[in-house]
C-alpha cells in the first residue's frame, strides 16, 4: 500500500509539472516585463510561411513572404498578459502568448500557424523609381482584376503633376496595389461583382488620409504621404471600406475577429 501511494505521488508530480514550469516561465515574464513581448526580425510559421515583424510609432509592420503589402498592426492587450496585433481592417493578425509563443492567422491557414523567431532583419534595398514605375503598377492592377475577375476598370492617377513629385511615387505604387488587391477581395461574392460593375475607373493619390470615397463611376483611393506606412489603407481595409459603402457584408472567413 505504501508503494503504491509513492507511486501515485510520483505520478501526480510528474502530471502538474509542466504546469508549474509553465507559471514559473510567465512569473519570470512578469518580473522581466516582457509579456508579449515583440521582437523586430524573421519569424518562420508552420512549414514553408515566412514573415518579418518590425516596431514601428507604437505599431508593427507585418510583411509575408509571397504577399507584396506591408500591413501596419495596432497592439491589444490579450489575456493572461498577451498580445494580440491587427490589421487596420480589425481582423488578428498575429496574438502572442503571455509565456511568448505566438501564432500567425493568414488566409490560407485561418486557424493559425505557431510561430518562431529566426533571425534579425535583413537591411533593405535600395530602389530606384522612374515614374513608369508607377504607370506600370497601374497598368499591372487593371490587367490583373480583368483577367481574375473579368472586371474592366481603369487605374489612373493626376501623371501631369505626379512626375514633378518622385517622392510620392513609392507610395503611390503601394496605393495602388494595395487598392487593385482590395478590390480584388471584396469582389469575392456574386453580389459584391454586381456591385462593382457600376465603377469603370480607380483614382489614386495624395490626400488629408487613407480613404475611400465613391464618387458617380469613380473609386477615389487616398493615401497621406506624410504618416507613412501608416497613412496606407490596406487591402483589408479598402475591401471592408467598399462593403460598408455599397452595403454588401464581407465574404464570411474563419479568422478570429474579421
Amino acid at each position: 500500500m505504501k508503494l503504491r501511494r509513492i507511486t501515485f505521488a510520483l505520478a501526480l508530480a510528474g502530471l502538474f509539472a509542466p504546469a508549474a514550469e509553465a507559471q514559473q516561465s510567465l512569473n519570470a515574464r512578469l518580473e522581466a516585463g516582457a509579456l508579449g513581448n515583440v521582437e523586430a526580425g524573421t519569424y518562420a510559421a508552420g512549414d514553408n510561411v515566412t514573415f518579418t515583424l518590425l516596431p514601428w510609432n507604437g505599431k508593427f509592420l507585418l510583411q509575408i513572404a509571397g504577399d507584396p503589402e506591408t500591413y501596419v498592426l495596432t497592439s491589444d492587450q490579450g489575456s493572461l498578459g498577451g498580445r494580440v496585433l491587427k490589421y487596420d481592417s480589425g481582423a488578428t493578425a498575429i496574438h502572442i502568448s503571455g509565456w511568448g509563443g505566438m501564432t500567425l492567422y493568414t488566409d490560407d491557414n485561418p486557424s493559425g500557424l505557431p510561430a518562431v523567431r529566426t533571425g534579425d532583419l535583413p537591411p533593405e534595398p535600395q530602389t530606384k523609381l522612374k515614374l513608369r514605375d508607377v504607370e506600370k503598377a497601374a497598368d499591372d492592377a487593371s490587367g490583373h482584376l480583368a483577367n481574375l475577375r473579368g472586371v474592366k476598370l481603369g487605374f489612373s492617377a493626376d501623371w501631369h503633376n505626379l512626375a514633378s513629385m518622385p517622392g510620392l511615387w513609392f507610395g503611390m505604387i503601394q496605393a495602388i496595389g494595395n487598392a487593385g488587391r482590395g478590390i480584388e477581395r471584396f469582389t469575392g461574392s456574386h453580389r459584391a461583382m454586381l456591385a462593382i460593375r457600376r465603377f469603370d475607373s480607380v483614382q489614386v493619390g495624395a490626400g488629408a488620409g487613407p480613404a475611400v470615397t465613391l464618387a458617380g463611376h469613380t473609386i477615389l483611393i487616398t493615401f497621406n504621404p506624410d504618416n507613412g506606412p501608416a497613412g496606407l489603407a490596406s487591402s483589408r481595409a479598402i475591401a471592408r471600406a467598399l462593403g460598408s459603402a455599397l452595403s454588401i457584408p464581407p465574404v464570411p472567413t474563419a479568422r478570429p475577429g474579421e
